[in-house]
């Protein structure tokens, strides 16, 4: 079955790669070797941007920073060449990761922005992969032999058995009336991974939830309330926090447009949601 999974994979994604976005000079593929892997197995990803005209043509302003789940970057790679001369000319820019499953279950890459300008005219633009998820299977857990008789280990755990148990019992019921206490940081970073796939690309959504986010990490750490507040008021509220003053102008940004998104319509790019998202998790990963 993995073996099927893994033919049928590369064949679908191979053929939706060649449509994923195009424009008239510049054009942007990618593809997976597999959807279904392995714990100990590994997956190759690879991105190809494609245009008419030579290398110098298009210059890619920032290296790729992707966001994957339940992977890791092994190898990685990059590689430019052309084909043709003159106005036949065909470059292809290719970037290969090879992705390593650091936890079992449903391992998923977000969408990767591919920012670019031309030469010598210098116009920017961007490309966005499509999202990828794949399937990991548990970790298979190696059996060791030992030398041993089977005896010893039998033997030494009946001597301790019964001291033991009664100590287990003792912690075990310990443990289960003692909650669980989750720090400020911990619980606005579980609440942003649920918003995150409860709203999708539904930015209205995912800002509503932003600002409950916020809302309630600054009420937790630093017994701030900002509900009503306006934008003056957050910012003398949160100067009185240990906060750095990058931290507390992030805060107040997010703040004052996740407001604002909340009741207007508004017409994004499909990257948008996954860039907010990117940024709040990096704060709360590193807020002291």
């Amino acid at each position: 079955m993995m073996k099927t999974g893994k033919i049928l994979a590369v064949v679908l994604l191979l053929v939706i790669s060649f449509g994923v976005q195009n424009s008239a000079a510049i054009s942007l593929s990618q593809s997976i070797d597999k959807t279904e892997m392995a714990f100990e197995d590994s997956a190759k990803f690879e991105i190809t941007v494609e245009w008419q005209g030579p290398q110098f043509g298009y210059r890619f302003a920032n290296p790729l920073n992707p966001y994957i789940d339940r992977l890791k970057i092994g190898p990685f790679t990059s590689s430019i060449s052309s084909i043709g001369a003159g106005q036949d000319e065909i470059t292809t820019k290719k970037f290969t990761y090879v992705l390593i499953p650091t936890s079992s279950g449903e391992g998923k890459i977000d969408p990767i922005k591919i920012s670019y300008f031309t030469w010598p005219d210098s116009v920017s633009g961007e490309l966005i992969t499509e999202p990828v998820a794949m399937t990991i299977s548990e970790q298979k857990i190696k059996s060791k032999s030992s030398r041993f008789p089977i005896w010893i280990p039998i033997v030494g755990g009946l001597l301790v058995v019964g001291s033991g148990a009664a100590i287990y019992v003792l912690r075990a019921k310990a443990v289960r009336g003692r909650p669980t206490v989750k720090t400020p940081s911990e619980a606005a970073l579980e609440e942003l991974a649920k918003l995150k796939i409860e709203s999708g690309l539904d930015l209205k959504r995912f800002q509503t939830g932003v600002y409950n986010i916020l809302s309630n990490f600054l009420r937790s750490k630093y017994n701030i309330n900002i509900s009503g507040q306006s934008e003056e008021r957050i910012v003398e509220l949160l100067a009185k926090t240990n906060l750095s003053e990058q931290a507390r102008m992030g805060i107040k940004n997010w703040l004052v447009q996740a407001e604002k998104d909340k009741y207007r319509p508004i017409d994004v790019a499909p990257g948008e949601t996954v860039r907010l998202e990117t940024e709040l998790r990096r704060f709360f990963e590193n807020v002291k």
